[in-house]
């Protein structure tokens, strides 16, 4: 199944819009993006203000000027971003050029030490664990513009996140 033209147009203007006004410096920005931060140290429920499950699945963009280190995903206090896959490269809907790049990552959790714990709060944890944050971090192609980043996190359900994955990899093998 091809990605829609709408998710790839969406695509095109993070990558063509969005990222070269953040190298371009301009000062006014789209109400939903968010302030630079540093994203990948830091847990990513400490991220949004907000504990609404509409807002967190819809997720935020972040800018985030990228340093040697950022990406490497040594973690944060309680998990580390994990790459998933290889970088899906974003071509221009209207003339096929090369805009940028886009990798996913995955938000893993380290394990809590272990301890006795009764069925049913092991239920709920479960229940509670099933959902996984998503980070999709886009880029420009060229090595010299990488230092700038968007990342847009948020919280899937196992089935959206598969769903994007699976558009994610599918995008490597075109005819």
């Amino acid at each position: 199944m091809m990605k829609s033209r709408r998710d790839q147009s969406i695509e095109d203007a993070i990558v063509a819009n969005y990222l070269k006004m953040m190298i371009d410096n301009v000062i006014v920005w789209p109400r939903h993006f968010l302030r630079s931060q540093d994203v990948y140290c830091k847990n990513p429920w400490t991220l949004f203000v907000t504990g609404d499950p509409m807002v967190l699945q819809a997720g935020g963009y972040f800018f985030v000027n990228r340093s040697v280190n950022s990406g490497k995903t040594d973690g944060c206090e309680h998990g580390c971003w994990r790459i998933v896959g290889r970088d899906k490269v974003i071509k221009s809907v209207t003339t096929g050029k090369i805009l940028g790049l886009k990798k996913v990552y995955k938000f893993c959790k380290t394990e809590e030490p272990r301890s006795f714990i009764k069925f049913v709060e092991k239920e709920k944890r479960r229940a509670r664990d099933k959902r996984i944050w998503v980070m999709e971090e886009y880029r420009f192609a060229s090595a010299w513009k990488q230092d700038y980043v968007i990342c847009k996190i948020r919280l899937l359900d196992p089935l959206p996140f598969e769903y994007m994955l699976s558009h994610h990899i599918r995008g490597y093998y075109k005819w």
